[in-house]
């Protein structure tokens, strides 16, 4: 549930930066310019710290897909809604992969985000190897 809050916020605050800064650069100076240039930076600094939140219920190999991803998509969305682009059939295409990316991704996330059995280590990696060495009482350090 954490993983899904902190996602949604990046996605909606690093989302939200990008359309305020092309409407900043768009304003072509004067206060305008100022406001909407703080509000961007402000809203992406806000986007930051949801993902560092993020990154403390996931691995970084499973968050930063997730939310560049995620980020890729929202942005699409807003620019098709709000700036009336248009697609071209490569980036139909290109949003088909990124969305497959994201679902392959997302696939592993909830096994991921618990922790591991000893409550050390990387949540998911293997605790005992087989013939790794094992550092028992007395025995040298490898």
């Amino acid at each position: 549930m954490k993983n899904a809050l902190f996602l949604a916020s990046y996605l909606v605050f690093v989302t939200a930066a990008n359309v305020l800064l092309k409407e900043s650069a768009a304003a072509g100076g004067g206060w305008l310019f100022y406001v909407l240039l703080v509000a961007g930076n402000l809203a992406g600094f806000v986007g930051i710290l949801a993902y560092t939140g993020l990154l403390q219920t996931l691995p970084l190999h499973i968050a930063f897909p997730l939310s560049r991803g995620f980020v890729v998509l929202g942005i699409l969305a807003t620019s098709l809604i709000f700036f009336h682009e248009k697609l071209r059939g490569t980036e139909v295409a290109g949003v088909v992969l990124v969305t497959a990316g994201i679902v392959l991704v997302g696939l592993d996330a909830p096994a991921r985000s618990s922790a591991a059995p000893d409550g050390k280590g990387t949540p998911g990696a293997p605790t005992n190897a087989p013939g790794a060495p094992t550092n028992a009482p007395g025995a040298p350090a490898c």
